[in-house]
């Protein structure tokens, strides 16, 4: 134990969590972040962005499962795919498990995080980059899906990291770019979003998330799975024009699942699905709270500690 290094995951100020490792791989500062790739002993191979661990090699299929596959099984015959982010390669790896994706197009900014992935993140993408129905793109998301038809998609999946302090993504949560996307989807399209750690004190950012999409879709449902690697529940939020992910029956769920699927599923299935979304009372309310969304005309600041603060 002695022999180990450790890194310090930063939950605020005054909470940290702490991860011993035994081997540091990678080191790189690309134009867009800071990516680190260590070994530890509990959680195998991990991946750091910024300073906060992204995915792991242990449980990563928990939150990959969670965010691909009640998106992709609420749309009756998903053929085109897009995903914004999800570099590591594993969200690619979940939504080719599906019988009827036929193109996949991936957005990525950063290619040096992508080049990472391929180097030493084989188990999270298991190939996925060079499906022949992979379309990858280093491009900026918002242009690239701008550039689509209307109706032209059936599931957009966004894996990108959340908004916090005016960050790089926010464009990419506003209400302006949700109406892109469901503009994009076709008439029963699905728009799945990772919406950020589901904490007491820090739902703001789930929240406002939440809202800004329930101004533009008909069905919004939450919905968090806990991450032992995050030590935390993580949440999503699913935006449909069509089908609610709580219309199912668990007949038709285990029906769909095995006859839509083909891989294994360590996480999901449906009485998984059914935990994800039902969230606790406590939650609930919280996140149904009256406040701001995210709105490129009238900006706003929200910090990592739970604050809302206008932008200047």
């Amino acid at each position: 134990m002695k022999n180990w290094l450790w890194f310090s995951d930063f939950f605020s100020s005054s909470e940290v969590h702490l991860h011993g490792f035994t081997e540091h791989l990678l080191e790189k500062t690309t134009r867009f972040q800071d990516i680190d790739i260590v070994d530890t002993p509990f959680f195998g191979r991990m991946l750091i962005i910024d300073g906060d661990v992204q995915s792991s090699e242990k449980d990563e299929f928990i939150y990959h499962e969670a965010m691909v596959h009640p998106a992709m099984l609420l749309h009756p015959h998903p053929r085109r795919v897009l995903i914004m982010g999800g570099g590591e390669g594993a969200t690619a790896r979940e939504v080719l498990k599906h019988k009827t994706v036929e193109e996949l197009y991936m957005v990525d900014i950063d290619e040096d995080m992508i080049a990472a992935a391929r180097e030493f993140l084989t188990s999270w993408h298991q190939g996925a980059f060079d499906d022949p129905r992979m379309h990858l793109i280093f491009d900026d998301a918002r242009k690239v899906v701008e550039n689509f038809e209307n109706g032209s998609l059936n599931v957009v999946i966004s894996d990108l990291t959340e908004p916090f302090e005016m960050g790089p993504s926010f464009p990419l949560f506003t209400k302006q770019f949700a109406q892109v996307v469901y503009d994009k989807l076709d008439d029963q399209g699905v728009y799945v979003v990772q919406s950020s750690i589901l904490r007491p004190l820090i739902y703001t950012m789930h929240a406002a998330i939440r809202r800004t999409l329930q101004a533009v879709f008909p069905v919004v449902r939450s919905y968090a799975v806990y991450v032992e690697s995050f030590d935390t529940p993580w949440s999503f939020i699913i935006a449909s024009k069509g089908k609610d992910p709580m219309d199912w029956t668990s007949e038709e769920l285990h029906g769909a699942i095995r006859e839509r699927i083909s891989g294994e599923l360590k996480m999901y299935d449906a009485e998984s699905h059914w935990h994800m979304f039902y969230l606790p009372k406590n939650i609930r309310e919280a996140i149904d709270e009256p406040g701001p969304i995210l709105d490129e005309e009238h900006p706003i600041y929200l910090t990592r500690k739970g604050d809302i603060l206008p932008y200047k």
